[in-house]
């Protein structure tokens, strides 16, 4: 007798229109945590996984290009489309127009079926057929300009696609529209960049927030040298090689791929930016402090502070989820640290803050919750969840931690703020009503990285002293 025959596994374009609909419909689903995930449990392959990640993160980084072009070549209005059939046409389109390894039949006939519904399928050929068939397709050197702005996409630095009618705003009438729909960003937030960086600026950074993010690691100096981590990568396979920084390693592999090294499970380095890894240092901390991060799961730059004090300071590590903790305690477990304890609470809270630790504290750091516009490169789903209003509610919330962080703060001592965000409400403007509130602080040094001026991501830092109460002779 034989036994149900087992369901055959879901190809790899299935899995990335189950995870883009996922990603779409719940605002705390990530799309990186969701592709390890899906690797995981369906035991893919290298190349089934990168292909995986290619997809999702594609579509991520081009969805609102991707709607502009499938709206034209739609006879159906695109906001009455149904959610599951969007994902299919996207995941089509980006293989039609990016993915010059994929041959058109393929990229249409795989993607068509893993629509669902068997009554949308004709739909969904039927669309990208159309785009398969009027879109021009040349290699950026032959294009001799002249072709309209609302025509007309460049496809990295190599291609040029030249669409019959008009895709896009036009520029000349309304600029952040435009580059918003080419470069598939929201238009509120381009404006905004506009308005403070200027055009050259702004596209710079629309530019970087399409390059997939640069893989880096932080030497854990408590375990090896820079020298002794780059030796034990490439003995597993992993090409690798010197960061910016001194404790830095720019890793040109998978994620997943380092994190299965042995030298990763050894506890030899951390993931973290090069624009994160500056941080922590500014802090000047030292063994036999008390230190406290208000915010600090997931970790990465508790962990620096351990080691950076050679793990002997008291390291108070607060999160408000114990969840959100489990991945610090897991990285102190595989770095080998003993200096850090977590520990649940609310950073907003007065009450909450003081019963966990009523102690002041030499070095507090604040790496608060925020809008993430600094790390689209890395986090584009975070993208369309950006809106003026949802950061009105995040710099009120930062308010509140920095408030609470104020008050951990011993006379004489530092406070770092940081966020990986480009946005002012969230930045300086933070730090100037805090330094208006308390005549005791003073800033030390600000910095804002935009994602365009180094390697990494995109981000702001301010170190704070509080000042010593002066001696009444």
């Amino acid at each position: 007798m034989t036994g149900s025959p087992k369901p055959a596994k879901p190809s790899v374009r299935a899995l990335a229109a189950e995870i883009l609909f996922d990603v779409h419909r719940r605002v705390g689903v990530f799309a990186h945590d969701r592709v390890h995930a899906a690797s995981v449990a369906e035991k893919l392959n290298k190349r089934d996984r990168r292909f995986l990640t290619e997809l999702v993160f594609g579509v991520l980084r081009h969805e609102l290009t991707l709607d502009c072009v499938l709206a034209a070549h739609s006879d159906t209005k695109w906001d009455d489309v149904g959610p599951r059939n969007k994902e299919a046409l996207r995941l089509g389109a980006y293989q039609l127009l990016y993915l010059d390894g994929v041959p058109p039949y393929a990229a249409i006939h795989e993607t068509v079926q893993v629509v669902r519904d068997a009554r949308a399928r004709p739909f969904v050929n039927g669309v990208l057929r159309a785009v398969d068939r009027k879109v021009n397709r040349v290699p950026i050197d032959e294009d001799r300009g002249g072709a309209s702005a609302r025509k007309r996409l460049q496809i990295g630095d190599k291609k040029v696609c030249f669409f019959p009618e008009p895709v896009f705003a036009d520029p000349e009438t309304d600029l952040a529209l435009h580059l918003a729909q080419v470069y598939s960003h929201p238009p509120e937030l381009v404006a905004r960049w506009v308005a403070r960086h200027g055009e050259a600026a702004t596209r710079e950074i629309l530019a970087k927030n399409h390059q997939p993010p640069q893989l880096f690691v932080r030497v854990n100096r408590l375990k090896t040298t820079r020298e002794q981590l780059l030796e034990a990568l490439r003995s597993e396979g992993i090409t690798c090689g010197d960061g910016n920084l001194d404790s830095s390693v720019l890793v040109e592999a998978p994620p997943t791929d380092l994190v299965g090294s042995k030298a990763f499970r050894d506890g030899l380095c951390t993931v973290q930016d090069e624009t994160a890894m500056q941080v922590a240092p500014r802090l000047q901390v030292s063994a036999g402090q008390l230190i406290l991060d208000l915010c600090a799961a997931p970790g990465g730059k508790t962990t620096h502070l351990a080691e950076l004090t050679k793990d002997n300071a008291t390291i108070l590590a607060v999160d408000r989820e114990d969840e959100r903790l489990d991945k610090l305690r897991e990285s102190i477990a595989r770095l080998g640290l003993k200096s850090i304890a977590c520990m649940v609470a609310d950073a907003t809270a007065a009450d909450a803050v003081k019963a966990v630790t009523p102690a002041p504290y030499d070095r507090v750091l604040v790496d608060a919750p925020c809008s993430n516009s600094g790390v689209l490169a890395r986090r584009p789903e975070a993208k369309f969840r950006f809106d003026v209003a949802h950061l009105t509610e995040l710099a009120a919330l930062q308010k509140r931690i920095l408030a609470q962080a104020y008050d951990r703060v011993f006379p004489g001592g530092l406070l770092a703020y940081s966020t990986c965000s480009l946005e002012p409400e969230e930045n300086e403007e933070q730090v100037r009503e805090l330094l208006a509130a308390h005549a005791d602080l003073e800033l030390v040094e600000e910095k804002l990285t935009l994602p365009a001026q180094g390697a990494g991501d995109g981000g702001y830092f301010a170190i704070l002293k509080r000042k010593a109460a002066k001696i009444r002779e």
